[in-house]
């Protein structure tokens, strides 16, 4: 038996990996996020079903702040796991985060989402790259795919034959040369931010009825109406006040930087091991 699970994180490409990638890999049980919770059963029953047989299961689930507490959990149960883990370099990233949680009805400025004060939303050691990757190889006895968004983007077959590698798994079809995904724009996000205000949307914890019948309406409702109206001094007031100015990006990159200059060493080390594998 062999098991996979992609951990996240989020806004690194998770979505398309998910819906367009992983459910066209042959020869590998594809686990979908919602049922994540299953995951252990599911596992559990295949292997009685197919005692004779060799299994390999890829499981996904987004995980940003949980990935400490989900990943010892699993480990428990699984520590051969082999675990696949994509960043972004921290400035865009926390930046991503930030246009996501607008996006889904939260009203918060960015700064007081995340700040170098460390009195945010997110704190400074929800970004500390290094530990999330020590975390994960103290757990698990197999060395971990370590996965740059940056490779996703610019060369997404290089990056998706990485995790076949990896996995040992087939791809249908022809992999990808090219991943197009558009996030929305400041102005509609500013026409969000303004909107929250005075209309509750955010995402509901186990209501999916209010989920696809208001959450969902509501909510691309006003991204569209903030698309097709034209810029304005209110909009452009809105932007300026709630979104980070490029030197305050700045300044969280050059905080960042040795931490993602070891992420991206580690992503080197554990592709040449791969490789290794496979002469």
């Amino acid at each position: 038996m062999e098991i996979y699970l992609h951990v996240g994180l989020g806004k690194t490409g998770t979505k398309f990996l998910q819906h367009k990638f992983f459910p066209k890999i042959k020869g590998i049980y594809y686990i979908k996020p919602q049922k994540y919770g299953r995951a252990k059963n599911i596992i559990l029953d295949s292997l009685k079903r197919n005692k004779d047989q060799n299994l390999k299961f890829l499981i996904s689930r987004e995980f940003d702040k949980q990935l400490e507490r989900e990943s010892e959990k699993f480990s428990k149960f699984f520590p051969d796991t082999g675990i696949i883990v994509v960043f972004r370099r921290h400035d865009e990233w926390i930046l991503s985060q930030y246009k996501r949680t607008i996006k889904n009805g939260f009203h918060v400025k960015f700064k007081d989402f995340f700040n170098l004060e460390n009195q945010g939303w997110y704190k400074i050691e929800d970004l500390i790259y290094a530990k999330k990757i020590e975390h994960i190889k103290s757990r698990f006895s197999k060395t971990p795919l370590i996965l740059i968004y940056d490779e996703l983007k610019n060369n997404p077959q290089k990056f998706l034959q990485k995790i076949l590698d990896y996995t040992g798994g087939k791809f249908e079809g022809k992999l990808p040369n090219k991943i197009v995904h558009k996030s929305y724009g400041e102005k509609e996000l500013s026409l969000a931010y303004i909107i929250s205000r005075l209309i509750d949307y955010t995402p509901p914890e186990n209501n999916l009825l209010k989920k696809y019948l208001y959450v969902f309406p509501v909510r691309y409702s006003i991204l569209y109406l903030g698309k097709i109206i034209p810029e304005n001094k209110i909009l452009k007031s809105v932007r300026d006040e709630i979104f980070p100015s490029y030197e305050e990006l700045m300044r969280i990159r050059e905080f960042f930087k040795d931490d993602w200059e070891y992420c991206i060493a580690e992503a080197e080390k554990s592709y040449q091991l791969l490789k290794r594998s496979h002469e």
